[in-house]
């Protein structure tokens, strides 16, 4: 969204645009966020190279057995969304030469982005930009959407909830999802 300023700054006009999209810096990430965000995303993401070829590997063999799941790291997963081109990423491309480029990329941005300070800034960019449902980008943009609360005051559960979103935003968005449910307060008022 783009958000119009009276020549203050400080009053706010209009915003313009459906889409959301509020950037976080690393700093301001809740670290039960990242905990939760790697548990269920990339359990080796702060020492891998980008590629976990064990998960890989997992993957292969499920996906021949009939149960395929996906086996990409959070820097792949960050790499097919916003690195590689369109042609690479389309419905019918050859998703062996697109999971070939995409670990390729992976472990070079990893080698540009070494330590902590690399990993620190590959999850901020992946945290900022994955889609987390109606319209949302990014956790904070999504804590906004769903519980109108910046991120630093959402529970462990909502943190929890965000994490699990990116694995199927369209089915696990909340306001899509929701069910209309009347129910009495402590003081018996209907809410």
């Amino acid at each position: 969204q783009s958000t119009i300023y009276d020549r203050s700054g400080k009053v706010l006009l209009a915003k313009l645009g459906t889409d959301r999209r509020e950037i976080v810096a690393f700093e301001n990430v809740p670290t039960e966020l990242l905990d939760a965000t790697t548990a269920i995303e990339d359990k080796t993401f702060w020492e891998n190279s980008g590629f976990d070829p064990l998960a890989f590997i997992s993957a292969t063999i499920d996906t021949l057995q009939g149960n395929g799941r996906g086996a990409s790291t959070i820097t792949q997963q960050l790499v097919r969304n916003r690195l590689l081109p369109a042609d690479v990423i389309a419905p019918d491309a050859d998703i062996y030469q697109r999971k070939l480029k995409e670990i390729i990329q992976s472990i070079r941005l990893t080698e540009a982005y070494p330590g902590d300070a690399g990993k620190q800034a590959i999850i901020t960019a992946y945290l900022n930009n994955n889609y987390y449902g109606n319209r949302s980008y990014g956790v904070a943009a999504a804590a906004q959407t769903y519980w109108k609360k910046d991120l630093k005051d959402l529970t462990l559960a909502q943190w929890a909830i965000l994490a699990g979103i990116p694995k199927s935003p369209s089915n696990y968005d909340l306001v899509q999802n929701a069910v209309d449910e009347t129910y009495l307060d402590e003081n018996g008022k209907e809410q």
